[in-house]
Parts: structure tokens; C-alpha cells; sequence
């Protein structure tokens, strides 16, 4: 049985002209069975109905803020303008999110993968936390602890009787965090499946629809050792197979 082929976006690096990928979210996909291939804007918006039609699932990984003009707002205090933007991944990220739903397509989206989701089906997400959400409890959504060590993190807590449920298998998990925004306003024919004690929304998914699945931790950094992360790609690939198969 051929692998299925799996597309992840990259972040682009203007200064050296590089497209940008960690490598842990290949390594992910790999384990879970699938055979990833790394997406670049590189004409923007021209070359997005090609690789739909080769592809068997997305993954929108994480990365740099979207521009706030995408979701119908104009930058404000919070919006970290001296990191780097990337409106032409925005653009094309947005596209390939809009024509994978046509398909249909398994997606899957992690950090500011949720956020991408979210935006592009209609959404809207918080510029910056601690500027645009009033929380009683504030808890640190971007830890100073390594990246696979989730309990330095937060607790989230998952709706049962949801996909993101049947990966975990657990109302109440740690998670690692590293981001600054979140999903405000969830789109219409989405869920929220998880939240932080703070009221932050942490994962969405689609609700009459194969697979589609943000979440805005990092499990492609701790799937070798938590089994719910490793059975959400699982359950990602073997969606892809299965959308491959239909087709």
C-alpha cells in the first residue's frame, strides 16, 4: 500500500531566501505513516488546485503572525510588527485551506495552524492574548521550558464524544504552548473541543466533515512519548489514506 502523501506548509525567510520547516513535524507524519512533503508560497496563489489534486491530506504548521488584514482588522498594541510577517504565506495558505475544503481533504492544523483554520474558514483570532482577552487566571501560553517537555505547559481540557476525544481518550491532558494568539471567534460548522483555564480556546474541529482538526500546542514535539499526540497523526494519515482510497 502506497504511503499517503502529506503536505506541510513552511514559513519563508525573507533575509536568505529560504523556505523554513522544522523538521520534528516531517518526523511526525513519518511515524505515523505518511510521506510528507513540504509546501512553499512560492507563486503565492498560482500552483494551489495542483497540489490539491496530489495530495492526500495538509498539515498547516506553525509560524509567524497572520496579518491581521486576512481576518478584517487593522494591527493593534500587541500585534509583534518587529517579527517578521509573511502575507504572501497568509494568501496562500488561505487558498489551499479554501480548495482542501471543496475536496473534502483531511487537514490538520498546529499552532498557527488552528489559527490559519480559523481565519480561513471565516473566523477570527485574538491579535495578542494579554491585550485582547480579559482572563481572571492568566496563564503562560508561551513557555520558557523545552519544547518536549509538556507539563511545563498548561492544562487543557477536551470534549468528550468529539475526534479530537477519540485521540486522546482523556477529558484533561498537559500540553506545551508557545504562542501569543488564539482563535477569538470560531467559523461556522466548527466546534471548540478544548480549552485552557483561562478561557483560551485550544482546539477546534469541523463538525460535518472527515477530518479537520486544529489544535494550538505543538504535538509533532512530543507524539515519540505521549500517546494521544502520536494517535492524532495516526488518526490524521489514516484519514488520508482513506480520503486517497475514495478519490
Amino acid at each position: 500500500m502506497k504511503k499517503p502523501l502529506i503536505g506541510i506548509t513552511t514559513s519563508f525567510n525573507r533575509k536568505e531566501n529560504l523556505f523554513v520547516l522544522n523538521k520534528k513535524y516531517a518526523e511526525a507524519i513519518v511515524r505515523a505513516g505518511g510521506l510528507p512533503v513540504p509546501l512553499g508560497a512560492q507563486n503565492i496563489t498560482g500552483n494551489v488546485e495542483e497540489w490539491i489534486e496530489r495530495l492526500d491530506g495538509i498539515l498547516f504548521s506553525g509560524g509567524t503572525d497572520i496579518l491581521p488584514k486576512y481576518f478584517g482588522e487593522e494591527c493593534l498594541d500587541g500585534f509583534p510588527m518587529e517579527y517578521e510577517i509573511v502575507p504572501e504565506r497568509d494568501m496562500f495558505e488561505i487558498e489551499l485551506f479554501r480548495e482542501a475544503w471543496k475536496k473534502k481533504m483531511p487537514i490538520l492544523g498546529i499552532c498557527r495552524g488552528i489559527q490559519l483554520i480559523a481565519v480561513a474558514a471565516g473566523g477570527k483570532i485574538l491579535q495578542d492574548i494579554e491585550t485582547g482577552m480579559k482572563r481572571v487566571i492568566k496563564i503562560r501560553h508561551s513557555q520558557k521550558a523545552p519544547d518536549w517537555c509538556e507539563e511545563a505547559g498548561h492544562k487543557i481540557w477536551i470534549e468528550r464524544e468529539t475526534k479530537l476525544w477519540e485521540c486522546y481518550q482523556k477529558e484533561e491532558i498537559w500540553v506545551n504552548s508557545f504562542h501569543h494568539q488564539a482563535v477569538s471567534i470560531i467559523p461556522d460548522g466548527f466546534l471548540q473541543v478544548a480549552i485552557a483555564a483561562d478561557g483560551v480556546i485550544e482546539a477546534i474541529e469541523a463538525k460535518e466533515y472527515p477530518f479537520c482538526i486544529g489544535v494550538q500546542w505543538h504535538p509533532e514535539r512530543t507524539d515519540e512519548r505521549v500517546r494521544g499526540d502520536a494517535n492524532l497523526f495516526r488518526t490524521f494519515v489514516k484519514e488520508s489514506i482513506n480520503y486517497r482510497n475514495e478519490d
